[in-house]
Order: structure tokens, then sequence, then C-alpha cells
């Protein structure tokens, strides 16, 4: 087999594809990763690697996959294509998995998260047709859709309006990977997040900070009228976007499920929507959220007038999710039924699993917030 050339490998989908596929197949990955200020570039992905091997259940082979790990520092968006091949040994890299990207749902006002990523997909490419790989791999997301209403097909993207430089950057990668002459697969996940079992996650992403908001919001509505916060708190808010039914939590098992299967087989010029078939509403999040921090008095409300101070910060803080949370998307599941079997989709995203979702975040991430803690031991004795 031959090597493939890898990016993103310290994100989310990048670490847990590495780590499962390295520990059934013997290949070698060459990744390209940026140091930072406080670690080396090899530092940063032998410290990833052990958290994901730790939170697969797995500690202990994180040297078997390290092992098969080549790390070369670097930007993917600000790359030198011919220096990066006269400097290393990229003769046995067959196959490109790009996954790195600037996941910056907000504004762009500079252009940065439209560089990176439409600039870096476009590195890669050519630095695949330099090396000639037999396959170009690449992970995209289900919001290529944008602005669609009705049913997004596991085909190219047609459409022009998006929700934000994100989600533009990203189908225009898609353009260029389909148009690059090199077999391919592209993979689209939806909104991440924990994993089936117990809805733990390596590292929260986008949706989270909603839940981080009204933590917060109790605790100084809490310190404000001067009672506990670990009891109910009537706590009036107006939650303002379009009611959806249509809210796609894809688990990370799922998406490393998915990916781990998919990427043996055959490259078909193939896209495919990792979202699963269970979305759930806007009507479900708040219940599970009011329930969770015992708040009382949050509502769905399509426009809202006279906004308090509260519901403005929301919109200020958070405002660059509520797309995700008025979508009138529906993703069509065709081409993974077809490849992986009905059986890929047979599985529903339940009060259950937002449930331990949302407890999860809390525990593991808020672990000095008393309050917090208190309140979910307290929840968890009456269950």
């Amino acid at each position: 087999m031959g090597t493939i050339f890898l990016t993103g490998i310290t994100g989310l989908v990048g670490s847990a594809f590495v780590t499962t596929l390295l520990q059934e197949y013997d290949r070698k990955i060459i990744a390209l990763v940026r140091g930072n200020a406080q670690q080396s570039a090899q530092e940063r992905v032998e410290t990833i690697i052990k958290e994901q091997c730790e939170f697969d259940g797995v500690s202990g082979v994180e040297e078997q996959v390290l092992k098969n790990v080549i790390v070369i520092d670097g930007d993917v968006a600000d790359l030198d294509v011919d220096k990066l091949i006269a400097e290393n040994d990229l003769s046995e890299v067959d196959t490109v998995f790009h996954c790195a990207a600037d996941v910056n749902l907000g504004k762009d006002p500079k252009g940065q998260t439209y560089h990176t990523n439409h600039q870096g997909t476009m590195n890669m490419v050519e630095l695949g047709k330099k090396l000639d790989v037999k396959e170009f791999h690449y992970v995209s997301t289900a919001y290529t859709a944008g602005k669609t209403e009705g049913v997004a097909y596991e085909k190219e993207q047609t459409i022009t309006e998006f929700n934000n430089a994100y989600e533009k950057s990203k189908c225009e990668g898609e353009k260029l990977v389909r148009n690059c002459g090199i077999p391919f697969t592209i993979y689209r996940p939806s909104i991440i997040v924990g994993r089936r079992s117990d809805g733990k996650i390596r590292k929260p992403l986008a949706f989270y900070r909603i839940l981080e908001f009204f933590a917060k919001m109790k605790k100084h509505q809490s310190g404000k009228n001067n009672v506990d916060p670990c009891g109910w708190l009537e706590m009036p808010f107006r939650f303002e976007t379009y009611p959806s039914e249509n809210i796609y939590f894809v688990p990370i098992d799922y998406v490393q499920d998915c990916i781990y299967k998919l990427f043996p087989k055959k490259v078909e010029n193939k896209t495919y929507h990792l979202t699963g078939n269970s979305p759930v509403s806007i009507y479900d999040i708040v219940a599970l959220v009011s329930e969770t921090l015992r708040i009382r008095g949050v509502d769905v409300l399509e426009k809202i007038e006279n906004p308090t101070a509260e519901e403005k910060l929301m919109g200020r803080m958070v405002g660059d999710l509520l797309p995700y949370f008025s979508s009138k998307i529906i993703f069509d599941q065709t081409n993974i039924v077809e490849a992986l079997g009905e059986d890929i989709i047979a599985w529903d995203f339940d009060r259950k699993n937002l449930d331990d979702m949302m407890t999860s975040f809390f525990v593991d991430f808020f672990p000095n917030v008393e309050w917090l803690q208190k309140l979910h031991a307290s929840r968890k004795l009456e269950s």
C-alpha cells in the first residue's frame, strides 16, 4: 500500500480517522501540521493522538499509530508545493486526504476563513497532480447546501446563496476537487456532536457554544436574584429562529465509522452525506437545555419584538449558529446507503442522546464550576 498525505490530523475528524485506520491497516501517513507557540508540529500530533486513543478507549496503541505517522511542519494555505516536494520524500504518496479547515461560521471581513479553506484545497489539488496520486479524499460539510430548502442531494451543489464564508469556501473547494482529474471521494458531515454511547466528545465545536451561553446566563441571573443556581429558575428568554424540525446532529463516532468504512472502497467520484437520517427539532433542543440547566421560560419565536439585553447578547455571541437551527434542508442518503447498506443509517438521535450530549459537556468541560457539578450530581441521583 502507498502512503497517504494528510492534512487536519489534529482536528476532530482527522485524528479520529487516523487512529482508527492505523489500528487496522499498515499504511504510512505524512501529516502536514502547523506548530504553535506552545508545541512543535510533532508534539501537537503526539498529544492529539494520545488524547484520541484515550477517548476511543484504546490507550496504549498510540505508539503503534505514531510509528506510521511522519510529521511535516507547514501551513496548508501558505504552502510552496514545489519546495515541499523537493525537501521531503513523497515518492510513495499515492493518496491525498484533505481534512484541514478553518471552521469559522461567523463573519469573515478579512477573508481569512475563505482563503485558508480555498487556497488550502488548491494547494492540495496541486500536490495531488504533481505527485500523480491515485485518489483524492476531501472532508467537506453537508452545509455546502447553503440556504437550500428541501432535499440536498449527494452530488455537486449548484446553489449560490450561503450563510457564511465557510460554506462557500467548502462548496468551491468541492468544485476544485471534482475538476482536478484525480478520482475522488467527498465526505459531508453535518453538525458534529458527542458519540452515541455516552454523548462525550474530545473537542466540542460550534453547537456547544449555545450550551455555554445559557449556562453563563443562568449563573448571572441566579446571582442577580440571589438564588441557588442548582435549583430551578424562571428565566424568560425568547430564542429567535425559524422552528426547524431538520437539525442534523451527527455523533463523532458515526462520522469516524463511515469514513473508516468508505475510505478503502473503490473511489468512484462520489459524495457521501455523513449526517444520519434522524434530525431533531429546535423544540427538542430547547426542552433539553432547559431541563439540563433547570431553567423555565425559554421560548422559540420566528421573530421577536423589542429584544431584551440578554436576547441581543445572544445574537452577538452565537448568532452565527442560528441558521443551522432554522434549516429547511433534508439530506439525501442514497450514496451512503448504496455503499454501506441500510443499517448505516438505522439509528435514532433521541432525547437520551441529547441529554447525554449536554450533560457530558458540562461535566467534562466545566470541571471547576461547582454549581454545575452539583446540579448534575443531583440530576443523576434523581434519575
